[in-house]
């Protein structure tokens, strides 16, 4: 063999720098969603001040780590590990749209809370499994969501979830623990 005839291979040797330089930059899109994600906490905040949902007890969290997360919990619901409580969940190492779950639901190992919010969770939390009762998956941005405004779009979507997540599950919760709602 004494020529390379195979266009692609071509196009790598010629491009190769470029090429490692533009796939370097993979590992930047993480970081990025995973600071999305973390900055709706204040969306959330004045979402629950403008719905009157924080004289209710109900305050909003963040927490770190693998799969961090992003959610709501009442005044008196049990605190062994923080759960039960009502959340978005992500991979740390998210992209868009997401190549592992962004889940948003009931999050908490307690049985006695998980049998009652399995047997009656609404249509709109179809899923359920060892630390979820009632979750679904949500969707990816659609379109070109990285230009103008438009991931605001997305971020509403994503507080307008945990909300409904919010009004859905929490009651749920309460009656599964015997805590009448603030």
């Amino acid at each position: 063999m004494n020529r390379i005839e195979d266009e692609q291979v071509k196009f790598y040797l010629e491009h190769e720098a470029r090429i490692r330089e533009w796939a370097a930059l993979e590992r930047q899109v993480p970081k990025f969603v995973d600071r999305f994600y973390r900055s709706l906490k204040g969306d959330l905040d004045v979402a629950l001040g403008s719905r009157g949902l924080a004289e209710e007890g109900v305050s909003s969290f963040r927490i770190g780590g693998k799969w961090p997360g992003l959610g709501l919990r009442r005044q008196g619901w049990p605190e062994e590990n923080k759960d039960p409580d009502v959340r978005l969940e992500w991979y740390h190492k998210a992209f868009f749209p997401p190549r592992q779950g962004l889940y948003c639901g009931v999050r908490t190992q307690v049985e006695s809370y998980r049998s009652l919010i399995t047997k009656e969770a609404p249509p709109a939390f179809p899923k359920s499994n060892h630390w979820w009762p009632a979750y679904r998956d949500l969707d990816p941005p659609k379109g070109r969501f990285w230009e103008d405004d438009n991931l605001r779009e997305y971020g509403n979507y994503i507080v307008d979830t945990i909300l409904t997540a919010w009004k859905d599950l929490a009651p749920l919760v309460d009656k599964a623990g015997g805590h009448p709602p603030s």
